[in-house]
């Protein structure tokens, strides 16, 4: 039985898998497309396992929440948003057009392919007969099965394609596999799909998909049904007596049913085949085959042309975010997940570590490197402007005490420093953790990765001229501000000086004892202090950057509930229920307009409730749409639910109808305001199964 502890490790050696370039082109071609849907490209990317194992992994990474699941490729997509995606297709065609695979290799890439996709279509359709709770969790399974064969192809073209060559299959192939290179490609793919810390079997299954039928007895269902969808996966035809014992043992499926199964996922991988024009006859069609590489070739060209894969600055980026842009995409291009920055100060001459990942941590905060001279190996890289490895022995120097500390902090013990340049201005360097037998088996990246820091920097530089020009505009339009204020302020006490003068001297007229001294002595006293409102003016401006500095969504939260619970709640026979993510710091953002978003919510989710109920508040930070860090804030009740008549048109101005629904204006003002914060906002509704509805704040403006 394969045993995972027994293999060699893989040091990222089997990184960058290839795909059909048939599948990289609709995909590209998808995504440049102005009318693609996270629907549409999850069709494309369900057909090939290199790509799916590429979104799945970078949706499980560290920049992203980790959702550990897989069954949802759409909801993975959202996830990492369309640029991302777009970023995995480019890399992988650039990837692609440029390795070194000949083109036999290519037909071998396509037969991969094909048996995987047969695969996968049995799996889900076996899934769906055993009443599998996932089906789409087993058609991954089945995609992903041949994983490891991508790998070793990959790595060893030509040991490989001979091989493959021979026609053994299944556990034959898996002790020739291991004879030849240490490992078979069952166990390679389980490390890879294990390396995605999913919270699933789908692992397991890959890795005994030639077990014996006694030895799988009493395994996962999921492990059963890829043990039988891999074995049918190797018949072009009817299956023999062998699978069909197998299929009665596992399943108690019958002779029928399993060739129809089979005879049907043929089709669908066939059709699949016709659509994208790749042949699988054993002579492959070399005409059709040079074609697809060339079309490859023109939409890297065309990449190269538009600017590539990585992302430009937003204006409303601020540093933490531009750099876990380039961390993300350092990530998705070249499977770089340990990694963290060295920003240069200008004023100290320090290199001062940074981690977007986590935030400017405390652990980093004690830790800064000189530049005055070369006495550390960053440093040294910095000054010198050039790739800088630890564990090159031609090295004057070894990582110093706060390297190594660096090099703790993303686990690891070697690292690599790229400096980051822009204009012949040195910026710092990117510090990653990798070992020397990976960054060897990247030996062909190292031109890319040296692109990548320079383009890197040239962002980096942009963002520092965005934010110095915005904030030499913020301190114009305040000294202008502030200039005016003096004008009108000077203005502004002249009448009121006068007012109280003769104020003064109708007091005088009026004699001491006249009855409305009081009155009057009232009226200056009032002046008076409009006087010191008017010269507060001035500090308007610090005022209400103050006052907008900083939310505790937490505390807003608890606040209002505490006000709802001594009047709305009893009235209306409502319990309530607080889940707050005690780890979501401050954010920027405007208090009032909050308030009013979760008050609004707040009372149409009681209404909806007029016999009582329960409602559920909860936060969540790092909750990521669209490739973007946010905090979730969720109110859900256990009402009759929305109509879906209503649903359609939920967040427009109608016919209130709150004693069966959530409508009405109220729900209006909610999406205008949530715009208004440059939030989201969403709703999930079921009749009987209650409401939920959903805001999403930008993460964008946290505070240390």
């Amino acid at each position: 039985m394969p045993n995972r502890t027994e293999q060699k490790p893989f040091h990222g050696r089997f990184a960058n898998l290839p795909s059909p370039p048939a599948i990289l082109i609709e995909l590209i071609d998808s995504c440049n497309s102005p009318n693609a849907s996270f629907s549409q490209l999850a069709d494309i990317i369900r057909k090939d396992a290199a790509v799916s194992s590429k979104v799945i992994a970078a949706a499980n990474s560290p920049f992203y929440r980790q959702w550990q699941e897989i069954n949802d490729l759409n909801r993975l997509l959202v996830v990492l948003g369309m640029k991302s995606v777009r970023t995995i297709a480019i890399n992988s065609a650039v990837q692609q057009f440029f390795n070194h695979l000949g083109k036999q290799a290519g037909g071998a890439v396509d037969q991969i392919w094909y048996r995987s996709l047969i695969c996968a279509h049995c799996a889900r359709s076996l899934a769906q007969l055993t009443t599998y709770p996932s089906p789409e969790e087993a058609y991954l399974a089945g995609l992903l099965h041949r994983l490891g064969q991508l790998a070793l192809l990959q790595a060893y073209p030509e040991e490989y394609r001979e091989i493959l060559a021979t026609g053994h299959l299944g556990e034959t192939l898996s002790q020739d596999e291991i004879s030849k290179f240490g490992y078979s490609s069952p166990a390679i793919a389980a490390q890879l799909i294990d390396s995605w810390e999913l919270r699933s079997f789908l692992s397991d299954a890959v890795l005994y998909q030639n077990e014996p039928i006694e030895a799988i007895l009493e395994g996962s269902q999921l492990v059963k049904l890829i043990n039988l969808s891999a074995h049918l996966a190797q018949f072009d035809k009817k299956p023999d007596n062998s699978l069909l014992v197998r299929a009665d043992q596992l399943f108690g499926l019958n002779q029928a049913i399993i060739e129809t199964l089979l005879q049907e996922s043929l089709e669908k991988a066939n059709n699949a085949a016709q659509s994208l024009g790749i042949a699988l006859a054993a002579q492959a069609d070399a005409p059709q085959e040079q074609q697809h590489l060339d079309e490859l070739g023109e939409r890297v060209r065309q990449a190269a042309l538009f600017g590539g894969s990585m992302e430009s600055v937003s204006e409303k980026s601020d540093l933490l975010m531009t750099l876990q842009q380039i961390q993300r995409d350092l990530d998705l291009l070249f499977g770089l997940n340990q990694s963290c920055f060295l920003l240069y100060e200008t004023d100290t001459r320090l290199l001062q570590p940074m981690d977007p990942t986590h935030g400017d941590s405390d652990l980093l905060k004690g830790i800064s490197l000189s530049t005055d001279t070369a006495r550390s190996l960053a440093a040294d890289a910095f000054l010198k402007q050039q790739t800088r490895t630890s564990f090159d022995a031609t090295n004057e120097f070894s990582l110093n005490v706060a390297e190594k500390q660096l090099a703790r902090h993303i686990q690891q013990d070697e690292l690599v420093y790229l400096p980051l340049t822009s204009q012949q201005q040195k910026l710092g360097l990117i510090a990653i953790g990798i070992s020397a037998t990976h960054w060897q088996a990247l030996a062909d990246q190292h031109a890319l990765l040296a692109l990548f820091a320079k383009e890197a920097g040239q962002i980096l530089q942009r963002h520092q001229e965005m934010t110095n020009a915005q904030q030499f505009a913020v301190d114009e339009e305040r000294a202008a501000f502030q200039l005016e204020a003096r004008k009108v302020v000077h203005e502004v006490n002249n009448p009121l000086g006068i007012i109280n003068n003769y104020l003064h001297i109708l007091g005088m007229k009026l004699g001491e004892d006249h009855q409305v001294q009081g009155e009057l002595d009232i009226i200056k006293e009032e002046i008076e202090r409009v006087g010191k409102i008017i010269l507060r003016i001035r500090d308007i401006p610090e005022a209400m950057e103050q006052q907008a500095r900083k939310l505790d969504i937490n505390q807003l939260i608890a606040d209002l509930d505490k006000l709802f619970q001594s009047s709305l709640f009893p009235s209306h026979n409502i319990s309530s229920t607080l889940d707050l993510d005690k780890s979501i710091p401050a954010i920027r953002t405007q208090r009032s307009v909050m308030k009013q978003i979760l008050t609004n919510l707040v009372k149409n989710a009681v209404e909806a409730m007029p016999q009582g109920g329960n409602l559920t508040i909860t936060t969540r930070d790092n909750a990521y749409l669209n490739a973007k860090a946010h905090v979730e804030i969720q109110v859900i009740d256990d009402g009759p639910g929305i109509p879906p008549e209503i649903m359609q048109q939920l967040f427009t101005p109608v016919t209130s109808t709150k004693d069966s629904s959530h409508s009405g204006l109220g729900l209006a003002i909610v999406k205008n305001l949530m715009d208004e914060l440059s939030g989201e906002i969403s709703c999930t509704s079921g009749a009987g199964q209650g409401t939920r509805f959903q805001l999403y704040l930008p993460r964008t403006g946290i505070l240390s």
